[in-house]
């Protein structure tokens, strides 16, 4: 994707957290991008023309509000216990318009579904995470913000919508990627069945609380979602977020939710 893309980059500021080995901040580099990598074991990193900044995506991120054009987060959201905050200092370290691309697990394709519901786990031939298979630490770990967590937080694409949305971002696309081929073979028995549920509860949310174009263009947003080939099949996801308003735009945008919902009690 970003080098059928490479015209894009040229010329932006793009942050990449958590860079891992670098290699991805290698290729911005080679397409023309300011690159600014960071991670939290920055020692792994392995480009010296390219300074590796450590943070933790637990905290607060150590680069100034509206710094970037894009921010890059590939397979990090998973191991975020707060994954509202990781999109929160996204949406901070972003200019306005700018873009946010987080890869992660497919945990919203069929595969996984039927997965959690055998084994509550991303995979049917593997436990659920735990601590002992699924958590990693240095031996200069100290506090538990040291530790790599592994793929215990789950970021499925609904629940990345609604963090966004309380974020500032809004989802531009949903970007295809490599099959997954039982998700493909599911596809036909569960398909026909997942359009109906979603067809009710849209039918039943619109009817018992007050219809509002935000009410409305939210679960047509969320139906797209559910019924979206992409997601049901792929791989893996990569979502790509445009930041449409500042983190106070946000917070006077909920203001009211609360007297619609005592008024439903």
């Amino acid at each position: 994707m970003l080098r059928r893309r490479k015209s894009e980059w040229v010329g932006k500021a793009i942050l990449d957290v958590p860079a891992g080995n670098g290699d991805t901040s290698h290729l911005l580099l080679e397409l023309g991008a300011e690159v600014t990598a960071s991670d939290l074991y920055p020692e792994f990193f392995r480009y010296p023309n390219i300074s590796c900044v450590k943070a933790n995506l637990n905290g607060t991120l150590p680069f100034a509000a509206a710094s970037f054009d894009v921010v890059i987060c590939q397979e990090g959201i998973e191991h975020m216990p707060n994954q509202l905050h990781l999109f929160q200092e996204m949406n901070r370290v972003l200019r306005p318009g700018g873009r946010a691309i987080i890869t992660t697990p497919n945990y919203s394709n069929l595969r996984t579904r039927l997965s959690y519901l055998l084994l509550e786990s991303e995979a049917y031939r593997l436990m659920a995470p735990n601590e002992v298979d699924s958590v990693w630490a240095s031996e200069q770990a100290q506090t538990i913000d040291d530790v790599y967590l592994g793929h215990i937080f789950f970021a499925n694409v609904t629940k990345q919508r609604v963090l966004a949305a309380l974020s500032g971002l809004h989802i531009v696309e949903v970007h295809p990627t490599r099959v997954n081929y039982t998700s493909l073979l599911l596809l036909p028995f569960y398909y026909p069945w997942m359009r109906l549920a979603g067809w009710l509860a849209r039918r039943r949310g619109l009817r018992r609380k007050p219809s509002t174009p935000k009410r409305a263009a939210a679960y047509a947003e969320l139906a797209q979602l559910n019924q979206s080939l992409t997601v049901l099949t792929g791989g893996h996801l990569i979502v790509e977020y445009e930041k449409c308003a500042e983190a106070p735009e946000v917070v006077a945008g909920l203001r009211g939710n609360l007297d619609l919902a005592t008024a439903k009690t």
